[in-house]
Order: structure tokens, then C-alpha cells, then sequence
């Protein structure tokens, strides 16, 4: 009884300035936020609905909420104004939230009929490990698990709780393998774990000969081991050396050596964070196609350091981690600056310039306060024919230009070209995440490229999004149907499936849509189809993968009519090579290109078209080779063209964003 008061006691003082904590047998959230309408409680019990439960304003500006949950580990947020999502900065603990910020996370458990608040350590709190010297050789690895043996011949039974199960005192059991040794085994990943012993389900127990030894919290220890990688093989060992006293360690190395953030050292631009709890680190950004496994960082204690040879120019970035086998993205906490992602967070930025022989970091220009956040974009094509008495020959050209505003309840863009209708196609999105209505003019609101083609272009409708759920509602329109279009369904992060009435490939019928995706073998896939119905059926598949070796960006089969045979296309790259083709079943011709990338800036290739030998005079055979210059916010592409007759033509694309 005397140990139970005791925890109590400990409990008590460590939450006692915790935002979050028990009362009368509830958990009480409690958030201060002036200004506010409404405040929200989202989180892994309400399955992070923004809306679900409204939150009292017991003062001004102080929010409550009580809930009765069940003894596990939660993790939440507060939705402000049901828009604006907000960290608890008084959290019990903090866990990657997967978007470069953090949920705050704490574990609920029982004992003695009540009910306490247990969290991790605090954002950026350092860790002090105590070596044990005295310690006898009983952890260990073998068959590739981390095995772990306690003396104790008058135990009935005994567990193991750790970081590595959120101290589920019941989950692991530990097996007698004779003369009072116990033995449990763990299948871990590399990084750093802490852990103690249940006898009996009741008394939690220290390892005598742990590695090392950490406060738990409440006025004991915990045991703490890591496990790392070396030449393909696990081990385990202690955190900290014995001999560390006046040794600095990995981290305080790192400390000395680099700068957390961004800097340039002996000619290579050196990227470190601090991420213990991750399993594997790499840089991710513009100078490698945003690849996630490019360019690995190694670890160096408690960091993760990459050095790139990048030549000057300006470059965006973000960090992407393996953590108990999820990946995670992360913006860098030290970046020299920041532009906006496209999905509400933000890239690192800097811009790397050459100054009296050295390489130098600098920080992007600010954008002063209340910068209208307009963007655009213009394109232009050209196309000329060699000619012996003009030498080149005009014979095609076009022009668009695309203009749009982006903000929090706003997204817009209309693209003009100055020959036929002028306005040739518009979006608008207009609300909040939870409710927004669209407007759209020749623009798909459902797909990607290729495919998205397919689908109905003009019309009006509303997403609805609650939890991890989006509903989506279009009428569509046009001056030539002679039906009513329109489009219902409902998508999840990983699946999604929609029912249209002459929505598909302009069909008069009806038709169903979809995707799913999923992971195999270290392959990440997506797969949408479409087919009409009754009738004959016009279908479309299309794929994506991505895995270590090569970027599927879509093979997509299509059959857009009846009279049609069906076409293919696809479109991938293997590290730096880019490969592009297509093959039309009704005419059997096809295409097909490969280029080479350098530095994520340069591109030079070949394509060749067989054409269409009905018709050959309209299409006939031909070959390209191409060049093309790109950037973040530039592109050009310049191609010569030699066909079957030996004429040649001249070919110019260019974009420039703003």
C-alpha cells in the first residue's frame, strides 16, 4: 500500500501543470486559446473528427472538455474554429504527426482501481543515461530478435513493458528456462528502448543488468538498451559508454562538427536533424526529384547527417524518416527558410551561391506581410519546318497563360489562350477542410493525368469532409447533353469509389470510378479504373508505383468508344533515366522515348513514332532527339525531328511559373 501511495504521489506532481489530466475517474482536456468561436478536441478516439466534440469556455479564452476513456495510449489535437488544427503545448508528450508537426500523445493505465496519465518525454527534453558497470551479459541477440533473461526463482510469472509496446504489462510474456531464469524475446528495429519487468502483474521491476539505466518518471529506473545495425546484422548494446565522463558523445560530436539545419562544408552541402526515434533518414527535395531514398543520412547518435555535392541555385527540401516501419515527412526546425508545400505545410528553402570561391547558404527573400498569394503560369509551343528558301518555316504555334489566388478559404485559376474561346479552362474551390463548394470550366475534378481526361469536365459541387472521410457531389453540365450529368462518392486516404450518370468518357450511361492503394513488397501502388454500363463497356485502368529502384508514374489502358480497340501509355523513371511510351490498338502505331537526366537540371533524348502506314502521309514514321533545361520555376524543351519524306521540323516548348 505504502509503494501504491507513493506512485500516486509521483503521478500527481509530475502532471500536476499538465493540460491534460484525471478527474472523478475522467480525462480532462483543458486548452487556452482567446479569440476563438468554437474549439474542437480531435484525436485516435474520435478518429480525429474536427467536430465531433465541442470543447466548453469554462473563462475567457480557457476551453474544457471531459471524456471517459479506456486505459491505452491516445493520441490529439484542438481544431480551432473547426479549421485551424493546433498542437496541446502542455501535452503529456509529443509524436510526429506525419505532416512536420506534433499530436500530443499520453498513455492512460489503471492501477489499483484508478485511473493515471502517463507520458513520454517532453518535446526536445535530453535523456540522461546511467551506465552500469556491474552489469552481467543477459541481453543479447540471436536469430535476429533481441533476447533478455531475469533471475528470479520465486516469480509464478513475468512480462516485459517497455517504450516498444506502450508498457503493456500483460502482451510480452517471459518464458523459465530453468535454475530461476526467465527469458523473453523482442523483435526490434535499431534504435533506442526502455523497458522493465512485471512479477506477478503487479510489482514492476528494474533489470539489474541492464546497459544502462534512465529516471521513469516517478522516482525509479528504467533499463535502457539500443540496437543498431552493423555489415546487415542486429545488435544491441548500452546508450552511452561507460567511459563517456569526459568523453563527448556521438551527439556532442555532431554538435561540434556541424550546424543542426543547413551548412556547407569542404565543397558539400551538409543537411543534419535530430531524430533518435527513427529507424532510417533521407533527403528529400528538388535536387533529387523529391525521391524518398536517394540520399540516405547516416546516423550519428541521436542525428542524422547528409553531405550533397549540389552545384549554386535555389533549393527546396524536407527530411523523410522511418519510424516503426512508417514514413514520415518532416520539415527541417532550422531551415534557412520556408515556402509553402502545396498540401498546407512547408519546404525548407535556401539558396546556395558561390562567393569568392566558396560556396555560401543564404535564406530566400521574405515576402513582405500581407503579399496577395497570387501565383501563375505561361506556356508556349512552336513549331517550325526546315525550308530551303526560308530556312525555317513556321507552321504552329500556341500560347496559355494561367492565372490563380491561393489562400486559406480561396483556391482559384483560369488558363487563357488568345486564339479560339480565350478562356480555355477554370477551377474554383471555395470553403474551409470540412465543407468547400467547386466550380469548374474544361477541368476534371476527379483523376490525375492521364486518365483524368475522362471524366466530365464543367460543372458545380461540394466536398463534405468529416474524419478521415471525403464526400463529393458534381452536376455536371454542357450545351450539347440531352441528359442530366452528375457524380457521387465518398474517398478515404487509401480508397475511394464514385457513382456517375453520363459522367465517363461523355458516354450516355451510367458508370462507376475508383482506387485503391496499397503496399507490396516495399512498393507503393495506386490503382483507379472506370468502366460505363449497361452496354458496351468503356473502361479505363491506370497505375502507379513507387518503390527503391524505379517511379511508375502512370500505365494507363484506355477504351473511350465503342468502335475503339483500345490505347496505351505509360510513362516511368529508373533512377536517372526517363522512359515514355504509348501504342494505339486501332491503327497500331506506337511511340516511344528515353532520356537521361543530370543534377535534376539537364535532359537529353531520343524518341521514335511508327506511324500509322493507312495514313502515312498524315503520320508517317519519325524521330526526335531532344534536350530540355528545367528547374523549380522554368522548363524548356528543345527537339529536332527527322520523318520518313526527310523533312525537318523544329519543336519548342517553355514554361515559366510565378
Amino acid at each position: 500500500m505504502k509503494k501504491i501511495l507513493v506512485l500516486i504521489t509521483l503521478l500527481l506532481s509530475v502532471f500536476a501543470f499538465s493540460d491534460v489530466f484525471v478527474e472523478n475517474g475522467k480525462v480532462v482536456f483543458t486548452f487556452e486559446w482567446e479569440g476563438a468561436k468554437v474549439v474542437y478536441l480531435a484525436g485516435t478516439f474520435n478518429n480525429w473528427s474536427p467536430t465531433a466534440l465541442p470543447m466548453e469556455e469554462v473563462e475567457p479564452g480557457l476551453w474544457r472538455v471531459e471524456l471517459e476513456l479506456e486505459p491505452g495510449t491516445y493520441q490529439y489535437k484542438y481544431v480551432i474554429d473547426g479549421t485551424m488544427w493546433r498542437e496541446d503545448p502542455n501535452a503529456p508528450g509529443y509524436v510526429d504527426d506525419g505532416f512536420g508537426g506534433y499530436n500530443g500523445i499520453f498513455t492512460l493505465v489503471e492501477k489499483e482501481g484508478e485511473l493515471f496519465i502517463v507520458g513520454p518525454e517532453k518535446k526536445g527534453g535530453e535523456k540522461k543515461y546511467e551506465p552500469n558497470p556491474n552489469r552481467k551479459d543477459t541481453i543479447f541477440v540471436e536469430d535476429n530478435v533481441v533476447v533478455l533473461r531475469y533471475y528470479n526463482p520465486d516469480a509464478e510469472y513475468v512480462t516485459i513493458a517497455g517504450s516498444f509496446n506502450n508498457w503493456n504489462s500483460e502482451e510480452i510474456e517471459m518464458y523459465q528456462i530453468g535454475d530461476g531464469w526467465w527469458e523473453g524475446v523482442l523483435e526490434l528495429g535499431p534504435g533506442i528502448y526502455e523497458y522493465k519487468f512485471v512479477v506477478n502483474g503487479e510489482e514492476w521491476v528494474t533489470d539489474p543488468n541492464a546497459f544502462a539505466f534512465v529516471d521513469d518518471g516517478f522516482g525509479g529506473k528504467n533499463g535502457v538498451f539500443e540496437v543498431y545495425e552493423e555489415d546487415g546484422v542486429l545488435k544491441v548494446k548500452s546508450p552511452v559508454e561507460e567511459t563517456a565522463i569526459s568523453e563527448p558523445t556521438a551527439s556532442e560530436k555532431v554538435e561540434e562538427s556541424f550546424k543542426e539545419g543547413v551548412s556547407v562544408r569542404d565543397g558539400y552541402v551538409v543537411f543534419v536533424v535530430k531524430k533518435p526515434d527513427a529507424s532510417e533518414a533521407y533527403v528529400a527535395g528538388s535536387f533529387n526529384n523529391w525521391s524518398t531514398n536517394a540520399n540516405p543520412m547516416e546516423r550519428v547518435g541521436d542525428y542524422w547527417v547528409a553531405e550533397i555535392k549540389l552545384d549554386p541555385g535555389t533549393y527546396q527540401y524536407k527530411y523523410v524518416f522511418i519510424i516503426s516501419g512508417n514514413q514520415v515527412w518532416q520539415e527541417d526546425p532550422y531551415a534557412p527558410s520556408y515556402v509553402p508545400d502545396g498540401f498546407g505545410g512547408k519546404n525548407g528553402a535556401f539558396k546556395l551561391e558561390e562567393q569568392d570561391g566558396e560556396l555560401v547558404i543564404k535564406p530566400l527573400e521574405e515576402k513582405s506581410e500581407g503579399t496577395v498569394p497570387f501565383f501563375g503560369k505561361y506556356t508556349i509551343d512552336l513549331e517550325y519546318e526546315y525550308a530551303t528558301d526560308t530556312i525555317l518555316k513556321s507552321l504552329a504555334g500556341s500560347h496559355q497563360l494561367t492565372l490563380g489566388v491561393s489562400t486559406d478559404l480561396l483556391k482559384a485559376y483560369l488558363t487563357f489562350e488568345p486564339t479560339g474561346s480565350f478562356l480555355q479552362s477554370g477551377l474554383i474551390y471555395a470553403g474551409t477542410e470540412g465543407f468547400r463548394v467547386v466550380g469548374h470550366y474544361n477541368t476534371p475534378i476527379l483523376g490525375e493525368f492521364p486518365f483524368n481526361a475522362q471524366f466530365h469536365g464543367t460543372g458545380f459541387g461540394a466536398e463534405v469532409s468529416f474524419s478521415q472521410v471525403k464526400m463529393l457531389a458534381d452536376v455536371g453540365f454542357d450545351t450539347d447533353a440531352t441528359k442530366d450529368r452528375f457524380l457521387v462518392g465518398a474517398s478515404t486516404g487509401n480508397f475511394g469509389a464514385y457513382f456517375g450518370v453520363n459522367y465517363l468518357f461523355g458516354a450516355e450511361t451510367e458508370s462507376i470510378s475508383g482506387f485503391f492503394s496499397f503496399d507490396v513488397f516495399g512498393t507503393k501502388n495506386t490503382v483507379w479504373a472506370g468502366v460505363t454500363f449497361p452496354g458496351t463497356p468503356l473502361f479505363f485502368v491506370n497505375v502507379t508505383s513507387e518503390n527503391d529502384v524505379f517511379d511508375l508514374t502512370y500505365l494507363c489502358y484506355s477504351k473511350t468508344s465503342e468502335s475503339e480497340k483500345g490505347f496505351l501509355e505509360g510513362k516511368m523513371r529508373v533512377f536517372d533515366l526517363e522512359l515514355y511510351g504509348n501504342y494505339n490498338f486501332n491503327n497500331n502505331t506506337y511511340t516511344v522515348s528515353a532520356s537521361y537526366v543530370f543534377k535534376e537540371t539537364y535532359a537529353l533524348g531520343v524518341a521514335y513514332r511508327y506511324g500509322d502506314y493507312n495514313n502515312f502521309e498524315e503520320d508517317p514514321d519519325k524521330i526526335t532527339v531532344f534536350g530540355e533545361l528545367r528547374n523549380d520555376t522554368a522548363k524548356a524543351r528543345l527537339g529536332v525531328t527527322y520523318d520518313a519524306y526527310k523533312n525537318i521540323f523544329l519543336n519548342f516548348h517553355g514554361e515559366v511559373t510565378f
